[in-house]
């Protein structure tokens, strides 16, 4: 995997909360659209961000929502591997289990859906000086 940095704006208007489990602690995994360029027609276009997870009684509770222009890091990928034991993700009832670029660009609504679909940005700290606290984003060796 070759790491990737990419320069836009976070929509944490969108931003979409994936329940999972860390080291036996319940949690989230938080998804963002990162918008990028501008299309022909002048719409915001992205990827989807993989941030990393956030403990679930720090799910609501985060400063990282005030900075909205950055460069993230990371690594493309397509989301969670799915198995047959798996739950769907029921977006009617905002119940996500799986992290699946193909619904989550859907209800996100991002212009460039067909693209955005296809994959996302797994967040990845590269630079083991500067770490991120939360959300908990795994490093590079973790990776």
């Amino acid at each position: 995997m070759k790491p990737v940095t990419i320069k836009g704006y976070l929509d944490h208007t969108r931003e979409t909360q994936i329940l999972k489990w860390k080291d036996g602690e319940k949690g989230v995994d938080v998804v963002t659209p990162f918008y990028t360029h501008l299309d022909s027609s002048e719409k915001a276009c992205g990827i989807l961000v993989n941030r990393g997870w956030m403990p679930w009684d720090l799910k609501d509770f985060r400063y990282d929502k005030i900075a909205n222009t950055t460069n993230v890091s990371g690594v493309l990928y397509q989301g969670d591997a799915k198995h047959k034991y798996d739950q769907p993700n029921r977006p009617t009832m905002s119940d996500f289990r799986n992290v699946q670029p193909n619904e989550l660009a859907l209800l996100t609504q991002l212009p460039n859906r067909d693209e955005a679909s296809q994959f996302m940005l797994k967040a990845v700290d590269l630079d083991p000086m500067t770490r991120t606290e939360m959300p908990d984003v795994p490093s590079s060796e973790e990776l």
